[in-house]
């Protein structure tokens, strides 16, 4: 509440802070938070922004909060880990969800670029099950983001593999990818 009672003071006060100066506040990891705690008053105040409303906690001997309308909020998630289930209506009626899928183009290193497209192949509809689609639980490419062979051996060894091997025992890959996920090679 501190932290919004200083924003909203600054904006207040144009000598301070300019007007159309654009807040930003990130919440990484969104879906694993516990919403109420990290946001508190503000999940109330996003439904009046601009407009004051009244918080049960008192600052400075204030209990009206007034959420800028340039303040952003920005909470990033990672739907494949399938811990999104908790975040319920309240919260995604005041956030506008934006999918950030796999990109290979972002990939620079061709070795790394082809390890990406095997893997999205294990990905495909002969390896899938049929309870998930490939955009929910295609790893990410920056998995891939290596600089040299080394490193995308380490990170294939250390944290792809093993990923996708939660993804057999979570049935999420069939069974049948298994010998293609041990076959992949930098």
């Amino acid at each position: 509440l501190g932290i919004i009672k200083d924003i909203e003071y600054r904006f207040k006060n144009p000598h301070i802070c300019v007007r159309d100066f654009n807040g930003v506040l990130i919440v990484d990891e969104i879906n694993r938070a516990n919403l109420p705690s990290v946001l508190g008053e503000l999940i109330y105040a996003l439904e009046y922004r601009g407009d004051a409303v009244t918080s049960m906690y008192e600052f400075e001997g204030e209990r009206n909060i007034t959420l800028p309308k340039n303040l952003y909020i920005i909470g990033t998630m990672n739907t494949a880990d399938r811990s999104v289930g908790h975040i319920d209506y309240a919260i995604r009626r005041r956030f506008a969800f934006v999918d950030i899928l796999p990109d290979e183009s972002i990939i620079n290193n061709l070795k790394a670029k082809q390890l990406f497209n095997e893997v999205k192949l294990i990905f495909g509809n002969e390896y899938l099950s049929p309870d998930f689609k490939l955009n929910d639980v295609m790893i990410g490419h920056s998995y891939f983001l290596t600089n040299d062979e080394n490193e995308l051996k380490v990170k294939l060894d250390f944290e792809i593999k093993p990923i996708l091997k939660e993804y057999l025992k979570d049935g999420i890959l069939l069974e049948s990818a298994a010998v293609h996920i041990e076959n992949l090679k930098v």
